[in-house]
């Protein structure tokens, strides 16, 4: 009997200031690295 096993990546960010914390950076860069980005 063969067993599949599911891997699967998910990385989050999270800010907990207003303003520019630099989190837009870190999406950009990702949206060149992933398969999918939400916002």
């Amino acid at each position: 009997m063969s067993k599949r096993v599911a891997k699967a990546k998910t990385i989050m960010i999270v800010g907990a200031q207003w303003g520019d914390e630099g989190k837009g950076k870190v999406v950009d860069w990702l949206t060149d690295h992933a398969h999918g980005v939400v916002r």
